[in-house]
């Protein structure tokens, strides 16, 4: 089965952003299909590990319930490199396929090094925000 994992941090990211209906509809897109099981987290920063539809995804992927994973962008998925190539490597060791509907990542060396950069620049932008709002 195939599942999508939509999150949004803010309210002002929903609205300004990407909404939570808007990663569904684009996952399903990519899926090809309506019959998905949607992990949502609305309200949750990608800075942490605990969030409820990620966790339940990551059981129900270390399970086998779950063979392939779409996710709007790899900032979605994770704002701290070292918690985005943890959840990459558990998808990987369960044999669930990861896509990301902004951007392919080819397991080749230089895809590998583009998708590193990007979970780094994510953490970046995101460490960047929080220090212009403590300076405010």
């Amino acid at each position: 089965m195939i599942g999508i994992y939509p999150r949004v941090s803010t309210d002002e990211q929903a609205r300004t952003g990407f909404s939570i209906d808007f990663q569904i509809r684009e996952g399903k897109k990519k899926a090809g299909t309506d019959d998905v099981k949607i992990y949502s987290d609305e309200g949750y920063s990608g800075e942490f590990l605990e969030r409820p539809g990620l966790t339940q995804l990551r059981k129900d992927v270390k399970a086998g319930i779950i063979t392939k994973v779409i996710c709007l962008d790899p900032d979605r998925l994770a704002r701290k490199l070292m918690l985005q190539l943890i959840i990459t490597d558990e998808f990987e060791r369960s044999g669930a396929e990861l896509i990301f509907i902004n951007g392919d990542y080819a397991k080749t060396p230089e895809g590998q090094l583009f998708y590193s950069m990007r979970g780094a620049i994510a953490e970046f932008e995101k460490d960047l925000r929080k220090q212009r709002l403590t300076n405010v």
